[in-house]
């Protein structure tokens, strides 16, 4: 008599991220360690649905309900606004799909990974002031209103205060996390404020950027970023005096 048993075939894994920029290497680099580490756990038959949300809150909510329609067993997740986020996240969390917050804090998340941007950016403009010998006009470049953000100039201003002949002259300015904002932004500061210094961006983006209005305007001032995420062709290196360096892979692993 023959029997025949059913083989016992293992589901594929599958896993939803939505990150803020596709264009960033940061987020590249996320994404793809991520993919990595899946593979490394539940084999090569996982599958990654990827999506960027370009800090656009509704976008990323429609991200999330995505994955849910598409039967996702975890989703990972860089907040585009950790408290506006919230309740589509815990409303995943009880319909049963835990969610990974990464590099940006989300409320209701099942876990949270994240590095101290605060200390990062201290870091960073602990670096700056120092370079430009604790006196001069500072201006801070922002970003998106993310946790990972807020935190990086908050530091950077903690650092700054202990210098009382710094004057940082804005820090307000929205670089918007890119190469374009950082150009645009950098371009208006020196039309608004005479004798720049230094300058803090909130990534590396932003920086590069900062970098191309400092040149076009011939200017000598420094630009301190966090991130560190090297690219081909980079030459902001010989104008930046500080790349902190926050890995995204050690974020995801």
């Amino acid at each position: 008599m023959l029997l025949c048993l059913p083989l016992q075939v293992q589901a594929t894994i599958t896993a939803g991220v939505s990150v803020s920029d596709l264009n960033n290497p940061y987020f590249v680099t996320m994404v793809r360690t991520i993919r990595d580490e899946m593979t490394a756990v539940f084999g090569r038959d996982t599958r990654l649905l990827v999506r960027s949300s370009a800090y656009d809150h509704p976008r990323q909510v429609r991200h999330l309900k995505e994955f849910e329609a598409e039967a996702v067993d975890m989703i990972f997740v860089v907040a585009s606004d950790e408290h506006k986020i919230g309740p589509t996240v815990k409303q995943v969390v009880k319909d049963g799909t835990p969610v990974f917050a990464i590099d940006v804090r989300a409320d209701g998340a099942t876990a949270t990974v994240t590095t101290d941007n605060i200390q990062a950016g201290r870091i960073a403009c602990e670096g700056l002031a120092k370079a430009i010998g604790g006196t001069g006009n500072v201006v801070i470049i922002n970003g998106p209103q993310v946790s990972s953000v807020i935190e990086r100039v908050q530091g950077c201003k903690s650092a700054l205060g202990k210098y009382p002949a710094l004057s940082m002259v804005d820090d307000s300015l929205n670089g918007t996390a890119s190469v374009e904002g950082g150009l645009e932004t950098m371009a208006y500061a020196l039309q608004v404020y005479d004798d720049i210094a230094g300058v803090f961006t909130i990534n590396d983006r932003t920086a590069l950027g900062a970098e191309q209005a400092l040149l076009q305007a011939n200017s000598p001032a420094l630009i301190v970023s966090v991130d560190a995420v090297q690219q081909p062709n980079w030459r902001f290196q010989k104008v930046i005096g500080t790349g902190l360096g926050v890995q995204p892979s050690f974020l995801t692993k």
